[in-house]
């Protein structure tokens, strides 16, 4: 087995201990047994259990949303930012990153490293994405927001298609599970952030 086979192998498996437990079962020797390898060979490829988590923060950030490809650069905006803010189909377990959430949040006084990294690695991945999308937008004329406001509106634009974080980790039943919800909510944020920011008539 190659080194990039192998961390991809640790990674798979921390963040399936990690939908599957409670954040204080997600140990270095728990990750070693389900990836089947020692925890010698985890810590030949992690200096740290922080550092692995913050890994798997990393790959989750890449594998929830994904850039836009160079055959969709000429789609509208709307339609950019549509594919932009879709989760993707290909993963597993959608409420993977909700657990992962969970459990930094939980060890967020013990590794404030690993709490920093999630703001880094989870949302601020599609921030910089979107932010890319809305300044060209701004430049063609499409959208009336200044360079200081986009990283805001950005977020702004995040937050209302994904909705209260805190209320899903409150209540689990409240995270919209079926693509077919998802895709509603993310439309309407997506068509209500575009009607304020659009260049108005004088």
């Amino acid at each position: 087995m190659d080194p990039a086979e192998r961390e991809s192998l640790v990674l798979e498996a921390a963040i399936g201990l990690m939908s599957d437990t409670r954040p204080d079962e997600v140990t270095m020797a728990a990750i070693a047994q389900r990836a089947s390898m020692s925890k010698r060979t985890l810590y030949a490829l992690y200096g740290s259990r922080e550092e692995l988590l913050g890994a798997c923060l990393q790959q989750m950030g890449k594998s929830l949303f994904r850039p836009l490809r160079p055959d969709e650069r000429d789609a509208s905006l709307e339609d950019r930012l549509r594919i932009l803010l879709t989760l993707n189909p290909s993963m597993e377990n959608p409420q993977a990153p909700l657990e992962m959430l969970r459990a930094v949040i939980a060890e967020a006084r013990s590794y404030p490293q690993l709490a920093c990294s999630l703001g880094k690695n989870g949302p601020g991945q599609v921030v910089d994405l979107l932010c890319r999308e809305l300044t060209a937008a701004a430049a063609a004329g499409d959208i009336a927001l200044s360079p200081e406001d986009i990283p805001g509106a950005a977020e702004l634009l995040l937050d209302m298609v994904m909705g209260n974080t805190i209320a899903c980790l409150l209540d689990p039943d409240r995270m919209l599970r079926l693509p077919a919800e998802r895709a509603a909510r993310r439309d309407r944020a997506i068509a209500i952030f575009l009607n304020g920011v659009r260049p108005r008539g004088d």
